[in-house]
């Protein structure tokens, strides 16, 4: 992924993933903003460049179809598992098997790197990436659940 790329893809991806947070409860909608910035701070300091970070872009026949973000082993990830940050098929290309290739491209890769194990989080609401990692054989491992108090 190039660092024009980079920013696009990023930019986008961080707005729907707070977008989904705000719909779930999880932060307000007047904190996103600043939550966007701290959180590609935290994650992505170096931008495509950021130790521990694989960013690449999904093609099928020389055209974008998405992108896939992976943080390997170490840093600030459990010692012996890769995490998928963030997966994403462009809305021209869904449906057509596109999430399945870039998730296990992302395991080929991982492998040839010896990593060992690979999670991801999903939000309980996305049924259909639910279907697909089930598919490719992902198991619950914990669940987090919230309930909002009103008083």
């Amino acid at each position: 992924m190039t660092s024009s790329e980079f920013d696009s893809v990023v930019d986008t991806a961080f707005a729907d993933y707070l977008t989904a947070r705000v719909a779930g409860g999880v932060i307000r909608q007047e904190d996103a903003a600043a939550d966007i910035q701290q959180q590609r701070k935290q994650y992505l300091p170096d931008g495509v460049a950021t130790e521990h970070m694989l960013l690449y872009i999904g093609e099928a026949d020389g055209e974008r179809i998405g992108w896939i973000w992976l943080a390997l082993p170490g840093g600030a990830n459990h010692p012996d598992t890769a995490w998928v940050y963030f997966v994403v098929v462009d809305d021209a290309h869904r449906g057509k098997g596109y999430g399945r290739g870039l998730m296990l491209a992302a395991e080929r890769e991982l492998v040839q790197r010896g990593v060992r194990r690979l999670g991801l989080n999903v939000f309980g609401a996305n049924e259909t990436a639910i279907r697909l990692y089930e598919r490719l054989g992902y198991q619950v491992v914990t669940q987090q659940m919230t309930k909002p108090l009103i008083g």
